[in-house]
């Protein structure tokens, strides 16, 4: 009984995401489409706040993804997976939205709410890092050399104290 409510558990936990797409891709898509609504509820004003909502919601913010430089294949995967994340999480994305400017709404809604991104390891950050060459510190401390401090020798004609005074 106990196993049984066990995996009864740990599948509620499991990220509903569309089958032809894998968790990375839908990770990805679903943290692209947080930048877009949050982008465009920055930028609506208070207003029109309930309008832009339901637009975004509703596929509007889907629409918005193909901008994106993806291939054919992908524009296609990340167009479904952006609707049937919104479909979804439609009730809890309205009531968020509507009620407040959100914040953080990647973690919220690929984290929190849809676990679209929960045991995934996102790539784009690993290769972001790359490793700095002499030549290039040096060329970054020329280049910022107002904003660096260097330390500068004691001199010797400064007073000499005991171990006693220090």
């Amino acid at each position: 009984m106990k196993i049984l409510i066990f995996l009864m558990c740990m599948c509620y936990l499991l990220p509903v995401q569309p089958e032809d797409m894998d968790r990375y891709a839908y990770c990805e898509s679903c943290l692209t489409t947080a930048q877009e609504i949050e982008k465009a509820m920055k930028e609506a004003p208070d207003e029109s706040r309930q309008t832009v909502v339901e637009n975004l919601i509703t596929g509007g913010v889907c629409e918005k993804l193909l901008s994106y430089k993806h291939d054919h294949d992908s524009k296609d995967k990340t167009t479904s997976s952006c609707m049937h994340l919104l479909e979804s999480h439609y009730d809890q994305l309205h009531v968020a939205l509507v009620n407040k400017e959100p914040k953080h709404l990647d973690i919220v809604l690929c984290y929190e709410q849809s676990r679209a991104c929960i045991g995934v390891k996102r790539q784009s950050s690993e290769s972001s890092k790359t490793p700095f060459t002499e030549s290039d510190i040096e060329a970054l401390l020329r280049d910022n050399k107002e904003h660096v401090r260097i330390a500068q020798p004691v001199h010797s004609g400064s007073p000499v104290h005991s171990k006693d005074e220090l």
